[in-house]
């Protein structure tokens, strides 16, 4: 249970970063400012910025299903192919779905 709790640290660290930044890029292509360097950054943090989020929302989600005495390979299955499924779903997104700039 550490290891969990351990990750669901270091991922809120990560998703509050990458979010700041991914957030902070989009402010900057609103505005037209730095606009080239902008898109760069928001087009690359997209994927991580969900990934660290699910990461953590399946973390939390684990450690209040989770009880002691009771063993947890369904949960963790199903857990981990939800991670699965979304992030295969986003990877063609990004593939299939045209750039708009």
């Amino acid at each position: 249970m550490d290891t969990i709790q351990n990750i669901k640290k270091v991922s809120i660290l990560f998703f509050i970063i990458i979010g700041t930044l991914h957030i902070g890029s989009s402010l900057f292509i609103a505005n037209e400012i730095y606009l080239k360097e902008a898109l760069i950054l928001n087009k690359t943090l997209d994927i991580p910025f969900i990934i660290t989020g699910l990461i953590y929302g399946t973390t939390s989600l684990r450690i209040s299903l989770a009880r002691k005495e009771k063993s947890h390979r369904i949960l963790d299955a199903t857990l981990a192919g939800i991670i699965v499924v979304v992030f295969i779903t986003l990877i063609a997104i990004n593939l299939l779905v045209p750039d708009i700039y």
